[in-house]
């Protein structure tokens, strides 16, 4: 299934069970739909509407799709290329694309025409990396070259081929000849090394052949005007900044310090696509959780706070622009917006321009909090004797609360010289359209908003013991995970199967399994269910405190009892330390994050009995398994 659907008339959806056709897009909120039962017609929200296949409807079931942390970098480097060339030939349209084109577009990647005919047809139906990638239980599509004769004929072609003085393909397949008959291998065909060149990308073939000052200008694009935002969703730059406020708790109303904002801003129209706001430093963590919002429709986000608002820009964007932080450059970070067909780009060094519109967006929300009681100003010389702290009165659900409001009856409504329009003006003419231009449609809605969040969390590759899975010092255990104890990997008999695991950092009582067989996640709690919930924050202070005191081997129950005894102490210290109340609040904040998560889930039915199994005394420290870091300042700041 398309992990993305895109409403237009004809279409066939799913309305509170019942089959129906959208007869017309009213507006960036509602879709007049016909009833196929009795072909009467009702106005609906566009966040009620669901994906229908011309079979069946579309169930609550997560969609079965890879877990792309699992694929190697050296398949998803060659399916990448691949998606980058289907992508440029399907935006040409089924009507305007030539047979020239398609050929011209096979022989950039190595494929016969048939074959770039049948991944346009998948990737229309698909629309993301999969269609590209091995499927499961089949070697279709992988290359067809041992892992012994590839690492001959790449180690030839990067000496013959990749530098200056540039040899043929032919001279590489003479060469691999020569070798594979000296190893007593089987040769590859000529075509079988031209494809793996051309599996290359195109900027490393060139830097490498003509220098990286030909590559530089050949794939860097034009400074000036941000290039490619010429509609809604081109383009979104995101970063992240402390807030020029002071904020209270919510039990005694004192400071407890400045939370940081992350935001999303459309290129083309200025609006706010999402924010996050937190009391974290900035980390990828909240980055994901910023696009996770913005791509969202809000109608529910907005009334889980009881903010009476309209927001009505969401939609998956076709690029998203950052700065060079490593916050940006996390492995599944990445993964995830390419296997969304999101290009995740970072600004050139040396090219301030390129980050323009989200830092001007900054400095008109900055200005505007400098209007509170508790701002900071922007420096000490405009803040004179102001007492911040003593004058902070929001808390920081109070914050967000004023701030949506100021998003969505100010910012949004006000007229912007940058686009000559109000933000929403732009964003709407944008999608829906005008006498003189054509909008681009009513945004794309993803099928499983579950699936989307998860997909930006952290993961790690672990082996299943006896015990279950050990993740910084605490055991998860659930008997989904019984027939993969000491289960051995299948491609190589020798070593133990290696499985991906996600969470999220607020909340480490429950663990995602990504079950390989039914290309589902499954939640595995603590292996001791009465443990309670705490984050990832919590478990390394403790066991800082712990080694703090001497302690040689930190176990879980240490861990558990120097997280209950932080808590108490901060609970009693609360009204008189900030760095307690700061704690005692982001306790908070993770409760209410995962409430309102919940509060979005579809019931499903229990997959697995739970099995209560106390976890051992001693933790048994997995030195020798694989940990991801999907988001690279996790350790630190969490």
């Amino acid at each position: 299934m398309k992990s993305t659907f895109k409403l237009k008339p004809g279409l066939l959806v799913a309305v509170a069970g019942e089959r129906h056709i959208v007869v017309e897009v009213k507006n960036l909120e509602n879709v007049l739909c016909r009833r196929l039962s009795n072909n009467e017609t009702e106005l609906f929200p566009i966040r009620d509407l669901k994906p229908l296949d011309d079979q069946e409807l579309v169930s609550n079931k997560t969609p079965k799709k890879a877990d792309y942390a699992s694929v190697s970098p050296e398949i998803w480097r060659q399916a990448s290329e691949q998606m980058e060339v289907i992508r440029k030939l399907h935006a040409l349209g089924r009507n305007h694309r030539t047979r020239e084109q398609v050929e011209a577009g096979g022989k950039l990647i190595g494929k016969s025409r048939q074959t770039i005919y049948r991944w346009l047809k998948d990737y229309e139906r698909d629309g993301t990396i999969a269609t590209f990638l091995p499927k499961e239980r089949s070697d279709k599509g992988q290359s067809r070259l041992s892992p012994e004769i590839d690492a001959i004929v790449m180690e030839s072609i990067k000496r013959l081929l990749l530098k200056r003085e540039a040899d043929t393909v032919k001279s590489v397949f003479e060469d691999v000849k020569n070798i594979c008959k000296t190893k007593g291998l089987k040769r590859p065909g000529i075509t079988a090394i031209r494809e793996r060149f051309l599996a290359i990308p195109e900027k490393e073939r060139v830097s490498s052949r003509q220098g990286k000052k030909v590559a530089k200008e050949k794939f860097t694009p034009i400074r000036g005007s941000f290039p490619g935002a010429e509609h809604p969703l081109d383009v979104i730059q995101i970063d992240h900044t402390p807030v020029d406020f002071i904020i209270v708790d919510e039990v005694y109303r004192k400071e407890i310090g400045r939370p940081t904002l992350t935001i999303a801003i459309d290129v083309y129209s200025r609006v706010l696509l999402g924010f996050n706001l937190w009391l974290e430093p900035p980390s990828a963590a909240s980055v994901g959780l910023c696009l996770y919002h913005a791509m969202l429709p809000k109608e529910k986000w907005l009334a889980d706070r009881k903010i009476n608002a309209t927001w009505r820009c969401y939609g998956k964007p076709r690029k998203i622009h950052t700065d060079n932080a490593k916050e940006f450059k996390g492995t599944v970070l990445g993964r995830a917006c390419e296997s969304y067909g999101i290009d995740l780009e970072q600004r050139p060094k040396g090219s301030p321009n390129y980050g323009g519109h989200v830092e001007r967006g900054f400095r008109t929300f900055m200005r505007k909090t400098h209007t509170l009681p508790g701002t900071t100003f922007s420096n000490t010389k405009s803040k004179f004797d102001y007492d911040s702290a003593g004058k902070a009165i929001m808390t920081l659900r109070e914050f967000e609360h004023w701030f949506v409001i100021y998003i969505t009856k100010v910012y949004h409504m006000d007229f912007h010289t940058g686009v000559k329009n109000t933000p929403i003006g732009q964003y709407e003419e944008g999608i829906l359209g005008t006498d003189e231009k054509l909008g681009i449609g009513i945004p794309e809605l993803f099928t499983d908003e579950e699936t989307l969040q998860l997909d930006f969390m952290p993961f790690f590759e672990r082996t299943v013991q006896e015990y279950g899975v050990l993740l910084d010092n605490v055991h998860y255990y659930d008997d989904v995970l019984r027939p993969r104890i000491h289960e051995r990997d299948p491609l190589n008999p020798k070593s133990a199967r290696k499985f991906i695991f996600r969470r999220d950092p607020s909340d480490i009582s429950v663990i995602y399994f990504w079950d390989p067989d039914l290309s589902t996640y499954r939640e595995i709690p603590y292996s001791n269910r009465s443990r309670p919930p705490i984050s990832l924050w919590e478990v390394r202070a403790a066991v800082r405190e712990q080694i703090a005191k001497g302690k040689a081997n930190v176990d879980e129950n240490s861990i558990f009892e120097g997280v209950t005894e932080m808590r108490e102490i901060e609970a009693n210290a609360a009204h008189n330390t900030k760095t307690a109340r700061r704690n005692e609040q982001r306790r908070r904040d993770a409760e209410k994050r995962k409430k309102n998560t919940a509060d979005t889930k579809p019931e499903k039915s229990s997959t697995s009995k739970a099995v209560q199994k106390q976890a051992p005394q001693t933790v048994q420290m997995d030195s020798d398994e694989d940990v991801v870091q999907a988001f690279d300042d996790l350790d630190m700041r969490l």
